[in-house]
């Protein structure tokens, strides 16, 4: 059996990678082993080699891809091409050469930052939700506002001031360049952090490289001869940083969501530099006001009007929220209704069929007893004799008999679609008309006795919430004696838990109990101890909720082998 493979794919962008960090490191150490004078004429070159590797690798990276993402790496390419070209002028001109054109050099430095902003923002980006990419494009800008305001309040005012007018332009864009890169990263990376462990991570550290060696390089005072000083190696960051960003082999279509949790912190990134410029504009205007331009005030006022668009958005993020949650709590409710009426229609059906049930053998005794009329009628007609009023009149009673027992479970399953108050009545006179109804469901070995307090207090209840409540509770009490025993259904007045008034409704078995493990579910949803196929489980947790919508409770009372009592309260009227 031939070895197994293991995937080679990370391994390809690894053997680039390290040719490129390689590559960084030695032009590093020769920097700074050499002296002042080599340092100027080997660094260039160097560096211009590494931002030609770095330009090479992104636009493989665009040859490779497809899309929107081979745009964002061409543009990116395109970038590293022109600082390419920029310094290859800059050699010419160490060599006297003249560029070929006036501002050629500025409109490149010009087009270098313009592309990789572009470059980073025609990134794909995941659908947001609504309101989302804006708050993020805020969070960019604030970004780029705050690196500006920090930078020119640490001093670089007093740098380009005293560098000239041409000079102070070109270092001016450079910072403007950088700090919108450092804001286009944000702008990407914001709302899924996950993303900048891959390509976007290496754009963040090429910014800020691209940052920190500006700053060193207007902090000491816009030397002419940079490429003699140690620092410049930091500058050797930018392609570096934007070369590893190419051979990432993790794809830019989006972040994992599990690994965002280590990139938390990340959140809060457009607001440091907002936090550490106001810190340093505050110090400055303690110890040092007259150092404070006009220039500082205004971008300073820029970020406030930044602040402030971002303030509002949270405002209306934060209103849409909480309309979207308002709905979502409206719908669930809706749902809950829906699904509560769809429970309370299925356990009714059920009860119809145990009436059904109770119908059938009492339309059984009927049937035989009409038919035993009949007969004794069809033996006298046979006989010669003529029949007797009595005999036609028997059978005219057990046909009547017959028909007001239909009618009663038709009655039942009628009021079950009355709309709620319709049927309302005093509770005294829907327990006594209720009587026959139980008599149905009750076998004859299983006595059953009602019994009504003249002094109960007065109490509305739904007709059909009464008869469908008492049909459970003595429906369970019929299972609960198969061998035959007695219900005893008991109506007077009492108090609730709190202490109002109330009519209380007990009914009362002596079957073999409850448990008390048993007692803390029975009124759960499809909780049912019987066997399977002979219980839905939303008898008793159609109970609770009829008695929840008559504002009434529902409590339980049972020893093994004691019987059991169910103790309902009815609120009185007051």
């Amino acid at each position: 059996m031939p070895a197994s493979r293991t995937p080679s794919r990370p391994v390809a962008p690894l053997i680039p990678r390290l040719a490129l960090a390689g590559f960084w490191a030695a032009a590093v150490l020769a920097h700074l082993a050499s002296g002042p004078d080599l340092r100027e004429r080997a660094w260039p070159m160097a560096y211009g080699l590494l931002e030609a590797l770095a330009c090479l690798s992104l636009l493989l990276r665009a040859w490779k891809t497809s899309g929107a993402e081979r745009t964002a790496w061409g543009f990116l390419g395109a970038s590293a091409l022109a600082d390419t070209a920029n310094l290859a002028l800059a050699a010419l001109a160490a060599l006297g050469l003249p560029p070929p054109l006036e501002g050629l050099t500025s409109a490149l430095n010009l087009a270098t930052g313009a592309l990789v902003v572009v470059g980073v923002l025609s990134f794909p980006r995941p659908r947001e939700r609504r309101g989302r990419g804006k708050r993020q494009f805020l969070d960019s800008l604030i970004f780029a506002t705050s690196l500006l305001l920090l930078l020119w309040v640490m001093g670089v005012q007093t740098s380009l001031r005293s560098a000239g007018t041409g000079m102070g332009f070109r270092v001016f864009l450079a910072y403007l360049n950088a700090a919108l890169l450092g804001g286009g990263v944000v702008y990407i990376t914001s709302g899924h952090l996950g993303r900048a462990r891959g390509a976007f991570g290496w754009l963040a550290a090429s910014a800020l490289a691209w940052l920190a060696s500006l700053t060193l390089w207007t902090l000491w005072g816009l030397p002419p001869r940079v490429n003699r000083e140690g620092w410049i190696v930091i500058a050797g960051l930018i392609p570096l940083c934007q070369g590893l960003a190419a051979w990432t082999p993790h794809s830019v279509d989006g972040g994992d969501p599990r690994t965002e949790g280590p990139w938390r912190f990340f959140r809060s990134l457009p607001y440091l530099p907002m936090a550490a410029g106001i810190a340093a504009l505050s110090w400055i205007l303690a110890w040092r006001p007259e150092a404070v331009t006009r220039e500082t005030f205004g971008i300073f006022l820029i970020l406030v009007v930044f602040l402030v668009l971002r303030m509002l958005q949270a405002i209306r993020d934060l209103q849409a929220s909480n309309t979207h949650l308002e709905q979502r709590v409206a719908q669930r409710t809706q749902a809950l209704e829906r699904a509560q009426e769809t429970l309370l229609r299925t356990e009714r059906m059920n009860t119809l069929a145990t009436l059904g049930a109770g119908l059938t053998h009492d339309l059984n005794n009927l049937l035989g007893a009409l038919r035993g009329s009949a007969e004794l009628l069809h033996a006298h007609l046979e006989q010669g004799q003529e029949p007797s009023r009595r005999d036609v009149q028997r059978i005219i009673d057990i046909s009547e008999k017959a028909s007001q027992t239909t009618q009663r479970l038709m009655n039942f399953g009628r009021r079950g679609e009355t709309p709620r108050g319709s049927t309302a009545r005093d509770i005294a006179e829907a327990l006594a008309a209720s009587r026959e109804i139980m008599r149905m469901l009750l076998p004859d070995t299983i006595t059953l006795s009602l019994g009504i307090d003249p002094a109960t207090c007065p109490a509305l209840v739904e007709t059909a919430t009464l008869e469908q409540v008492l049909v459970n509770l003595v429906s369970n009490a019929k299972d609960a004696m198969p061998q035959g025993g007695a219900v005893a259904i008991r109506l007077f007045s009492g108090t609730t838990a709190e202490g109002a008034s109330a009519a209380i409704l007990e009914v009362s078995d002596t079957g073999h109990g409850i448990s008390p493990e048993v007692q803390e579910s029975i009124f759960d949803p499809f909780f049912t101890t019987k066997p399977e196929g002979k219980g839905t489980g939303l008898g008793l947790a159609s109970v609770r909720a009829l008695m929840r919508a008559q504002n009434g409770t529902v409590d339980v009372v049972s020893f093994p082998g004691k019987g059991t009592t169910f103790r309902l309260a009815f609120p009185a009227l007051p």
